[in-house]
């Protein structure tokens, strides 16, 4: 039998480090200036918070909604994603090990050898380069597919085994509910593909997909294994925290230092980077984000 040990943090490590331990959550954001988190609160959780900075990954791109909740609470964001060098790289970044997580992760469903498998995936960007260096390493036959091809899917999906999806939908994609891949796509698949979405927008090119999360990684459409993890590096934590740490401290350590966000542009290159992503919802009629009803639309040809 294997003996598998698990890294365990104890809470006298973290007090001895400086830190302090509270157990209630509203007691959390209610004391707190800045709070530090990967994923962006829950409603719920906006609902506890006091005026403060919240820096994470907001993404308000894709999740407008999250700006008229931070705006209840009167919160100023510092969004990770957006915080770039001069060179637009982004320095807060796991988007690579999202990829080879979310592959690895998909292996488990998988009822052939990587060898024997054949993967189709959508997108260019970091996240499904994370994917295709781990599918190209275990030997993963693999087809990139082209804007021109998306009309070929279903032809693909035929003989698929892993359909890899890496694209972050544009919002008028995602409010009209047009597709790249259809149910029909997937139901008249084939009967091995596990349908993996690195994305994790919703809704998002793939009709069948939502979000799933730690609790319950994947399920069951169409008879076919769905994923779509919030939080993919999370997979492997003692990695991926390392990484998170190294890349958050200097930022964090700069606004603490700096008092807060005023005058953040004057404190050098990672000063002038933290202030390009500041967003303040009380400043950008943060109501007109109050969610609502999302329109029907059609599929993408």
């Amino acid at each position: 039998m294997m003996n598998i040990q698990l890294l365990v943090i104890s809470n006298d490590e973290y007090t001895a480090a400086g830190a302090k331990i509270i157990s209630e959550v509203k007691d959390l954001y209610g004391m707190a200036e800045v709070i530090v988190k990967v994923r962006a609160p829950l409603p719920a959780e906006f609902s506890l918070m006091q005026p403060s900075i919240l820096f994470c990954m907001f993404h308000s791109e894709q999740n407008k909604q999250n700006i008229y909740y931070a705006g209840l609470q009167d919160l100023v964001i510092v969004e990770m994603e957006q915080i770039r060098d001069a060179k637009n790289y982004r320095l807060v970044n796991q988007t690579d090990i999202t990829g080879e997580a979310g592959v690895y992760y998909a292996l488990r469903h998988s009822q052939k050898m990587p060898s024997d498998m054949f993967a189709v995936v959508l997108g260019y960007g970091n996240v499904s380069s994370g994917a295709l260096n781990t599918c190209y390493r275990l030997g993963i036959n693999t087809k990139i597919l082209r804007k021109s091809e998306y009309k070929f899917i279903s032809w693909y999906l035929k003989n698929a085994d892993l359909l890899i999806n890496g694209i972050a939908w544009p919002e008028n994609a995602r409010l009209k509910r047009e597709y790249i891949v259809s149910r029909d796509d997937i139901k008249n698949s084939s009967k091995t593909l596990i349908v993996l979405d690195l994305s994790v927008d919703f809704p998002n090119p793939i009709e069948t997909i939502r979000p799933t999360d730690y609790s319950q990684p994947y399920y069951l459409e169409e008879g076919r294994v769905h994923i779509s993890i919030y939080g993919y590096p999370g997979l492997f934590p003692v990695t991926s925290s390392r990484i998170y740490s190294e890349q958050v401290e200097p930022l964090i350590l700069l606004i603490a230092d700096n008092n807060g966000l005023k005058g953040i542009g004057n404190r050098g290159d990672l000063g002038a980077a933290i202030k390009k992503a500041i967003l303040e919802p009380r400043k950008m009629n943060f109501e007109q984000y109050k969610p609502s009803d999302i329109q029907q639309g059609s599929r993408i040809e």
